[in-house]
């Protein structure tokens, strides 16, 4: 699974933005969170990333919505 620059995982079910991408394959992935006690900066492996499904997981929740007769 690839991840790019920006984009928002998971990591241990919190949610992450990456800032930056170090290394070659397997990189390693520099993530920031805002939490209520500030600001969150880890590192972390890809195998540790998740994708947040809800982005890339397809489904058919607008049916209703267009719905000619």
């Amino acid at each position: 699974m690839t991840f790019t620059h920006g984009e928002e995982v998971l990591v241990d079910g919190d949610r992450y933005v990456i800032s930056a991408i170090e290394g070659q394959p397997p990189a390693r992935y520099r993530l920031l969170a805002t939490t209520p006690q500030g600001p969150r900066v880890r590192w972390a492996a890809p195998a540790e990333l998740r994708k947040i499904e809800a982005y890339t997981r397809q489904r058919s929740d607008t049916a209703h919505v267009m719905r000619f007769h």
